[in-house]
């Protein structure tokens, strides 16, 4: 059946085309909680038919020809047989139902689907369904409790407490044991024990390194005198400085000294590309030769970044136009791409 090849392309694909019938376009819907009626609503696809969009990009036509074992001719007569029905149906009762997606309304020359909501083809959302939940209402007042944890308060800080908050939200000052003087005298001496080893610590430290401060001296070259050790300085007589022959001419310096240009490689930086997820997608097939035939028409319409991307779960090789990173983006080159150069362009979002 046709209707179960639709399902099955849904669940992956964000628009299946039925030729010379329309499409059906399927569009993500996050996770509700409706805080009023206590209701979760999992995610789910919500599909809307489009019968704008009606030539063929060979996605239904090649998933039944793998599918069913197909020619190309059976299947394409196949889906003419479902198109001229339902056409037929939709002109004597205006309304076609489709198992498992919907049902389908004629008002003049529009078309408005009715989803189907026992059927969800998002796959993220398997085995989550919708319920209720029943609001929690407490038993006990705030009061009573307010007034148990001002009991627990004084029960476990009987000693250091300084203040609590009673029932009648006035502050209650509690009482409270002071320390020994002992016990604070004790505390000073130490903190100051501590204080004075660390200070004469730090003082030894800085005496032994402060002959290297060169601010210390009255010029660098006093600094220099004491801490740098001479070196020996050869004496002149020793230096003999050879002169040119005359006559001579003078040797051409060895190639070996001279490193060619052409042996340098200067490194590039590598170019980050970030990472696009929405492509808008001109073709999907199932062999190469289709898709690389459909590359180079879409390249010599001048969309030199038009490129081919790797085989789905299904099998399709999907051709598309551009790639972006935001949607807002891709949203608006799909609207130019269909108006000037292919109205069943369609937008994939793929991680």
């Amino acid at each position: 059946m046709i209707t179960n090849s639709l399902i099955e392309l849904l669940q992956d694909n964000e628009c299946v085309i039925v030729p010379d019938f329309g499409a059906f376009i399927s569009k993500r819907h996050s996770a509700t909680i409706d805080y009023a009626n206590h209701r979760f609503t999992p995610p789910y696809k919500e599909i809307v038919f489009n019968n704008k969009l009606k030539n063929d990009d060979g996605l239904l036509v090649d998933f039944m020809i793998e599918k069913e074992s197909l020619t190309k001719e059976d299947a394409l007569a196949k889906i003419r047989s479902f198109v001229n029905q339902s056409e037929a149906i939709l002109d004597v009762n205006s309304e076609l139902v489709l198992e498992g997606i919907g049902k389908i309304r004629k008002f003049g020359d529009d078309y408005i689907l009715t989803s189907k909501t026992e059927t969800n083809l998002l796959g993220d959302s398997f085995g989550l369904t919708e319920f209720n939940v029943q609001p929690v209402f407490r038993t006990e007042t705030y009061q009573i409790i307010k007034e148990r944890i001002v009991v627990e308060q004084k029960e476990k800080n009987t000693e250091y407490t300084v203040a609590v908050e009673n029932v009648d939200d006035t502050p209650e000052v509690v009482k409270t044991r002071k320390p020994g003087i002992v016990r604070t005298f004790a505390v000073a001496t130490l903190a100051f024990l501590l204080l004075f080893a660390f200070n004469w610590k730090t003082e030894q430290t800085g005496s032994n390194f402060a002959s290297w401060n060169p601010f210390l001296y009255s010029s660098p070259n006093e600094f220099l005198i004491n801490f740098m050790e001479p070196e020996n300085v050869l004496e002149s007589e020793n230096l003999k400085i050879s002169e040119p022959e005359k006559g001579s001419e003078p040797r051409a310096m060895s190639n070996e000294t001279f490193l060619e240009s052409e042996n340098l490689k200067v490194s590039e930086p590598e170019n980050v590309l970030e990472s696009h997820h929405y492509f808008i997608v001109g073709g999907s097939f199932q062999t190469l030769d289709r898709a690389e035939f459909c590359l180079k028409d879409i390249r010599n319409q001048g969309f030199e970044n038009a490129s081919l991307l790797e085989k789905n779960d299904k099998g399709y090789i999907r051709v598309y136009y551009e790639s972006f990173v935001e949607k807002s983006d891709a949203l608006i080159r799909l609207d130019v791409i269909k108006n000037d150069f292919n109205e069943s362009a369609w937008l994939l979002f793929q991680k």
